[in-house]
């Protein structure tokens, strides 16, 4: 079923969200990776 419908959505609309899926993953994998460096540095200077 997923198959047939395909074809009728148009491909901008799809890129579209796709971009936008795009976006927020990227927005997702930085906030990310600004908590886990917090979270080095609680640990590193909790250690001292």
């Amino acid at each position: 079923m997923s198959s047939d419908f395909q074809p009728l959505r148009p491909y901008r609309i799809t890129r579209g969200s796709r971009q936008m899926r795009e976006r927020r993953t990227a927005r997702a994998l930085m906030v990310f990776g600004v908590v886990l460096a917090c979270v080095e540095l609680y640990v590193i200077l909790g250690a001292f």
